[in-house]
């Protein structure tokens, strides 16, 4: 079923948004990185990793967003 506010379905979307809420609701509120001590909302901001460098905090998101889009059946 779409959204109220679309028009007509977008299946993917809807997944891609299904998986950023399983995102959020298994990362939760606390700390995913041990290098910068941030958070999921904070991430953006306190990780100061080469963009070259996987760090703990990045390590974290894919390993939750990979099984969260195999369990949506994105992958």
């Amino acid at each position: 079923m779409a959204a109220p506010h679309r028009k007509t379905p977008n299946r993917i979307r809807e997944l891609r948004e299904r998986v950023h809420a399983l995102v959020q609701e298994r990362i939760g509120p606390g700390v995913i990185c041990s290098r910068c001590g941030a958070t999921l909302r904070t991430y953006a901001d306190k990780c100061e990793a080469d963009l070259d460098q996987r760090c703990p905090g990045f390590n974290a998101i894919d390993l939750v967003q990979v099984r969260a889009e195999k369990e949506v059946g994105l992958c």
